[in-house]
């Protein structure tokens, strides 16, 4: 071949290949990959402390960051793809040093918009490893990703939220305070002001989510609220006779960070209640706000008959009951909400309700009320096992629909 016509193959491939990387740029995919410059860790959903490094194409080494005062306790992998994902794949190889809690004890969810989300899971799981562990994802087909922990929820979607529910009549939306972080610590209560019933006669249920990064359990919070502000004849019904608390985030700086258990101050939130009374001095920032608030309640002419404490672990819902005084005497006995539980749990979302017999622990959101002021309170766990977000909200409404159900008449 001579040298002009090997020049000129040379030239046409050069031109052919610019015109390919052209037409890939105009379709959004990077023709190299993505690079670490695509990926952010500090969105509203985030991951404090991580760190991202190639290993090949679209293949990186991610090692996550630690939560305050707790280097053993790693934050959860949350982040964005700013740009480039489309038409590339991905894998991350994830890494912590600490070895108290897994990194990879439940599963992840990727989205294009941080409204439908699609659940990834760990290639190896804890059994194998609690400290490193390996996420593979399709091929994408947008520019922009977000993935998160679960299904995760951010501080603004628990804004927006709030907005949308103080728009109905049935819904006044409080702000208890701020957050060390400046955020809006809510709580929305539910109820009918056009009720026949004098509210110190109506029921009155209190359900809050203490560990931030346990967002099944905040979305199957979420699902009661959508039950309860339906149309069902059923729901209109319970607000007449009920006034219901939501404190959706008792946490609302974690999930910008990947806190799973945390504020800012490095407190388990679970494990922030003072049973002999709130303290301002030497309780955990939130937990103290969400703790005067209850307490304000219970000293009010409409106390709270039940508290719920809303968690996930693995498995499907996992409610477990406190009984307080009402139990079996103004209402039935624990064992006809257990059954009208499974009567509204077509889908199996929803294990059997059982007695906690755990020994109160006093500093626990799960014990502490009823120890504090004898009243009615439910560990409500599980849902790990539940992947998508609609399975979750109908989770919430199983629970929402058997309360009602239960909880009927007036006091």
């Amino acid at each position: 071949m001579s040298v002009v016509h090997s020049c000129g193959y040379v030239f046409a491939w050069a031109v052919l290949s610019l015109a390919v990387v052209s037409i890939a740029r105009q379709a959004g995919a990077a023709p190299d990959g993505l690079s670490t410059a695509d990926f952010k860790f500090d969105g509203p959903l985030g991951s404090a402390g991580t760190t991202i490094e190639p290993v090949g194409k679209n293949h990186f080494r991610v090692k996550l960051g630690h939560a305050p005062e707790h280097t053993d306790w790693s934050n959860k992998l949350q982040f964005q793809i700013l740009r480039h994902a489309k038409g590339n794949d991905l894998r991350l190889d994830v890494t912590f040093d600490g070895k108290v809690y897994s990194l990879n004890e439940y599963f992840h969810s990727w989205s294009y918009d941080g409204v439908d989300w699609h659940p990834v899971h760990w290639e190896h799981g804890r059994d194998v490893s609690k400290t490193r562990d390996t996420l593979v994802f399709p091929t994408f087909i947008e520019d922009v990703v977000y993935v998160g922990h679960q299904v995760p929820m951010s501080y603004e979607d628990v804004v927006a939220f709030h907005e949308q529910w103080g728009r109905s009549p049935y819904v006044t939306v409080r702000v208890l305070g701020k957050s060390l972080g400046g955020r809006n610590l809510y709580r929305a209560t539910v109820t009918d002001p056009d009720s026949p019933h004098p509210k110190h006669k109506r029921w009155v249920h209190y359900l809050a989510n203490q560990h931030p990064g346990e967002h099944n359990s905040q979305w199957r919070m979420v699902g009661m609220m959508d039950w309860l502000l339906s149309d069902a004849p059923e729901a209109a019904d319970c607000r007449r006779r009920a006034i219901t608390h939501f404190v959706l985030m008792m946490s609302p700086d974690a999930p910008s960070h990947g806190w799973y258990r945390v504020n800012a101050q490095g407190v388990d939130m679970n494990r922030s209640y003072f049973a002999d009374g709130s303290d301002p001095a030497t309780q955990a920032h939130e937990a103290c706000i969400a703790q005067q608030d209850l307490e304000a309640l219970m000293a009010s002419d409409v106390p709270v008959t039940d508290v719920w404490s809303m968690h996930t672990w693995g498995g499907i819902v996992d409610p477990l009951l406190h009984p307080g005084p009402e139990i079996g005497t103004a209402v039935g006995p624990w064992t006809e909400l257990r059954d009208v539980l499974e009567q509204y749990d077509t889908q199996d979302l929803v294990k059997a309700l059982r007695v906690n017999k755990e020994k109160p622990t006093l500093t626990y959101w799960t014990h502490g009320p009823h120890t504090q002021f004898g009243i009615t309170a439910v560990l409500c766990e599980g849902a790990g096992a539940l992947y998508s977000k609609q399975e979750n909200l109908d989770s919430g409404a199983v629970l929402m629909k058997g309360l009602a159900a239960y909880y009927r008449g007036t006091k």
